[in-house]
């Protein structure tokens, strides 16, 4: 007995230790930098992808003289099961469509660096790699929820300052946060990005919510987020972003034929409602009628732009005319009609990527997203009908994505690296809950 109560050393070698750490840590900062800042949340992904290296394969593979080229073969073999993903062939296929248009286009340098936004599907990969069930991930979105809230607070404080409420700022510090003196920015560069992570992050919060029984939610269980979406969406208000308003209308709708609290679902959805009614200001409404106004400017300029698009696709329909390249084209497709002497993308995903890189690499973009819907309506009929914290992640991320791809009518948010980060991010949620389903069935068939 004395001798089982005495420390023994672990045998553990104290560099394994430090990756899965190192790994943990990096995996934290990178939900946290998604809420605020697209440099750091690079950085972060750069480490992870380093970090997600099996490098020892690599080196057993040259140690046992079979030189760079059986190095390269052992990293294949090791990424084998993420390749096998259904999402990897589409990702694929988009990717070398929209190089081989980068080199077709007349600027192929520019082009090529306009498409290294292709990196960016890395994150998917990695969150797919290292999450471990949906406890871990629920932790992970947690993180960026907080920081998100705190940045819809920054927002509003903005919408006030700005709004000419107040003059307790200095006059220089008031003009660095005023940038734009009628539309929120947060902590980003433009109103149109902080819309677009609202969004992603007011539907997580509602998918949540309408999923998990109420009777068990506690501070741990993210009571707190209520509040949390309350500010986002609130926030989001004040972006006057009608694109990202209407994602989350579609994401509402999602959730009315997903959740499993719909009575709930339904109240929540009024008291939202009913909320933004109350306390959103008349240039809010304003802007909210105007969505439906053909005379609006913006509207029509957007229209003039989808036009110009589409004549774009039907003189260019195999490659396009390249990535980046539509403000250099505008000037020459320009309708009549148009508002804007010149602009870089066409305010609306899907025809900014059949008029950059051709009706193909269309095709393959859609046929990402008919995958991923695929697989995740599949694994959400496999869950328990019951509420649960895995069915509310399942749910988060089909109305999230579902909400970002109907703002992306009106909207090239595909071409936001912040906003499109966070969507990749989703797009991993399903196949985590799937996993961590298919062990659980195994582990019950050993045991019993």
């Amino acid at each position: 007995m004395n001798g089982l109560a005495e420390p023994h050393p672990l045998p553990i070698s104290r560099s394994r230790e430090v990756v899965p750490l190192l790994r943990e840590g990096c995996l934290t900062a990178l939900f946290v930098a998604m809420a605020f800042s697209i440099s750091a949340t690079q950085i972060f992904l750069a480490l992870l992808v380093v970090l997600g290296v099996p490098w020892g394969a690599a080196a057993h593979a040259l140690g046992a003289g079979a030189g760079l080229g059986g190095a390269v073969r052992a990293l294949w073999a090791a990424s084998a099961e993420l390749r096998r993903h259904p999402l990897s062939r589409p990702f694929a296929c988009f990717a070398a469509l929209t190089l081989l248009s980068a080199l077709s286009s007349g600027d192929p340098l520019w082009s090529l660096w306009i498409a290294r936004s292709l990196v960016r599907i890395t994150i998917f990969y990695v969150l797919l790699a290292w999450t471990r069930d949906s406890a871990h991930a629920f932790r992970l979105w947690q993180g960026f929820v907080a920081v998100l809230a705190a940045m819809a607070c920054y927002g509003l404080a903005q919408a006030w300052i700005c709004g000419g409420r107040t003059s307790i700022l200095p006059e220089s510090w008031a003009a660095d946060v005023c940038l734009q003196t009628t539309r929120v920015r947060g902590p980003f560069s433009i109103y149109m990005t902080f819309g677009g992570v609202l969004l992603i992050g007011a539907l997580f919060v509602l998918a949540y919510l309408a999923n998990v029984s109420w009777a068990h939610v506690s501070w741990s269980g993210a009571s707190w987020m209520v509040a949390a979406g309350a500010a986002t969406i609130a926030a989001l208000a004040f972006t006057y972003s009608r694109n990202a308003w209407l994602g989350l209308l579609a994401g509402l709708l999602g959730l009315t034929l997903t959740a499993r609290r719909l009575g709930r679902t339904v109240l929540v959805l009024l008291a939202v409602g009913l909320l933004l009614a109350a306390v959103a200001p008349r240039t809010v409404l304003e802007r909210a009628r105007s969505t439906v106004d053909f005379q609006d400017k913006t509207i029509r300029d957007r229209l003039a732009m989808w036009r110009s698009g589409l004549a774009m696709v039907a003189d260019h329909p195999l490659l396009g005319v390249g990535p980046g390249e539509v403000r250099a084209w505008y000037a020459q497709y320009r309708r009549p009609e148009a508002v804007r002497p010149s602009t870089g993308h066409l305010h609306n995903s899907t025809v900014q990527i059949a008029a950059e890189r051709g009706l193909p690499a269309l095709a393959v973009w859609i046929w990402i997203w008919v995958t991923f819907f695929g697989e995740g309506v599949r694994i959400l009929h496999r869950l328990e009908r019951g509420p649960s914290r895995a069915r509310a992640l399942v749910c988060a991320s089909l109305v999230g994505v579902a909400g970002f791809l109907v703002a992306g009518l009106f909207e090239h948010n595909f071409g936001d690296g912040e906003v499109v980060l966070l969507v990749y991010a989703l797009m991993a949620l399903p196949l985590v809950v799937e996993r961590e389903q298919t062990v659980a069935l195994a582990k019950a068939r050993l045991t019993g």
